[in-house]
């Protein structure tokens, strides 16, 4: 394989794993935080790092991300 290039890679036993491509961005949901100290959540489809650092901040969250935030405690889904 060639710069990465290819459709899989040889893990460490020596077996072949398909190499999962990024999704494409979807839109994004507003969320407001409403605990009382800070919160940082990953998304477990974008893994993106989200930081909540007070009491009513306000983060964008990537719509694949948004049905796993639905159960969240103190997470607000704005609009």
């Amino acid at each position: 394989m060639c710069c990465g290039q290819g459709r899989s890679r040889v893990a460490t036993n020596g077996k072949m794993v398909p190499v999962r491509k990024p999704m494409p961005a979807s839109s994004s949901a507003l969320y407001e935080y409403t605990g009382t100290t800070g919160l940082t959540v990953i998304g477990p489809i974008s893994g993106a790092r989200y930081r909540f650092a007070r009491p009513g901040a306000r983060v964008h969250i990537d719509g694949r991300d948004v049905s796993s935030m639905r159960g969240l405690p103190n997470l607000r889904r704005l609009g």
